[in-house]
């Protein structure tokens, strides 16, 4: 057993300074849940200009804004509760990674019954035990419980035990987390300022509206089938993958689904997914790997593979209108191989190509330092709000 160093203790959070004491979240905070105005009364909803907050907007740090609105009426009624700006919101429920996730009001708003909102009391920094939720993300996930679908309730959210340093140290240890969120929030705005700068220059140079100096030719419509060949990958039995198998099985997603060393298709190739829930995506593989049975790989281009990519990856939205059936829906190979390309020279396809791939350039370049900047407070959270380090007050 590791022996525990001086000025420390062990508690049922785990090692933490002796003067840091342990206190359950509904004891130091108010917490409460919120609920949903009937849907079928329009007097709720029409012309609503309230904020009504879901856990589908619980994926950053800062709620800004809100997808729905609700009345006065709805709020009179249901005797429904504005939390104020900096009230700290959990998501109880909600579909994939959302239960468990926290985020900060930046908004007064009214919530949905799956959010715990979380007012400290005084005394108590807000953003401290913000970051300390947030930090306990998997921990609070696994308290969820339920038969259909695993749930945190209210109760769970205010048993939370919370490690408290002294006040003063709390807002140290929270400003220097925050100067992280902010640079975190700064490089996310950035990222999605440079990807709405490459859809609009897809749809400037994809469509032909703006042309580079020397290319005047009339540009050719084709369709995909004439200048490719499709072809469906081989379904797999789950009981040919392997863990360790050399190559990744694309199998209709975007995300390989498994592993093996059968049959593979060449590196750099495109794909589009051809049922399932990603029924319609169109995805760019740099390395070998082997097509499943609901994918289709493009074979033998007569285009230039990037210029091709990028046209099918901006028009996605309208393969995906390609599909059929309900339940699990798919598109069909002769479907697919009538979609329709505007098709310029090779050479002005090799403008084009180069062009946007230097924009997907700079956004992969944001994406690796916002990865970063995540990562390097994920390791300051960890040695802060344990006590681990110490801060100066």
């Amino acid at each position: 057993m590791n022996q525990i160093k001086q000025g420390y203790k062990q508690t049922k959070v785990g090692i933490i300074p002796e003067d840091w004491e342990i206190v359950k979240l509904g004891k130091l905070t108010t917490v409460e849940t919120g609920k949903t105005p009937l849907r079928s009364n329009k007097q709720f909803w029409d012309n609503g200009t309230i904020n009504w907050a879901t856990t589908t907007e619980v994926n950053e740090t800062y709620i800004v804004s809100t997808n729905e609105k609700i009345t006065n009426q709805a709020v009179a009624e249901l005797k429904m509760k504005i939390l104020p700006i900096n009230t700290i919101l959990l998501a109880m429920y909600g579909q994939g990674k959302t239960r468990g996730k926290v985020a900060l009001l930046r908004i007064e708003s009214t919530i949905n019954q799956a959010f715990a909102s979380i007012k400290p009391n005084k005394n108590y920094s807000t953003n401290f035990i913000f970051n300390y939720l947030d930090k306990s993300y998997e921990k609070i996930r696994d308290l969820s419980h339920g038969s259909n679908q695993d749930n945190l309730n209210l109760d769970i959210v205010k048993a939370l035990q919370i490690p408290l340093p002294p006040l003063k140290e709390q807002e140290k240890i929270a400003e220097i987390l925050t100067t992280w969120d902010e640079a975190i929030t700064k490089q996310t705005e950035l990222l999605e300022a440079k990807e709405l700068q490459k859809k609009a220059l897809m749809q400037k140079l994809l469509s032909g509206e703006v042309r580079f100096d020397g290319f005047s030719d009339e540009w050719e419509e084709v369709r995909l089938g004439e200048i490719c060949d499709i072809k469906k990958g081989e379904q797999l039995n789950k009981d040919t993958l392997e863990n360790d198998g050399e190559f990744p099985v694309i199998n209709g997603g975007i995300e390989p689904s498994g592993f093996t060393d059968d049959w593979n298709t060449e590196a750099n190739t495109i794909t589009i997914s051809e049922g399932g829930n990603s029924c319609g995506y169109v995805n760019f593989l740099q390395n070998k790997f082997w097509s499943g049975g609901h994918c289709y790989t493009l074979l033998n281009l007569q285009l230039d593979k990037i210029f091709l990519y990028q046209f099918l990856k901006y028009n996605q939205h309208n393969i995906m209108k390609l599909r059929v059936g309900s339940g699990l829906p798919n598109i069909q190979k002769s479907t697919i191989e009538k979609f329709t390309i505007n098709k310029p020279s090779f050479k002005e396809q090799q403008k084009i190509a180069e062009v946007l791939s230097l924009a997907d350039d700079e956004i992969h370049l944001l994406k690796n330092e916002l990865e970063e900047l995540k990562l390097q407070k994920k390791g300051l959270m960890q040695k802060l709000l344990t006590g681990e380090v110490r801060v100066k007050v």
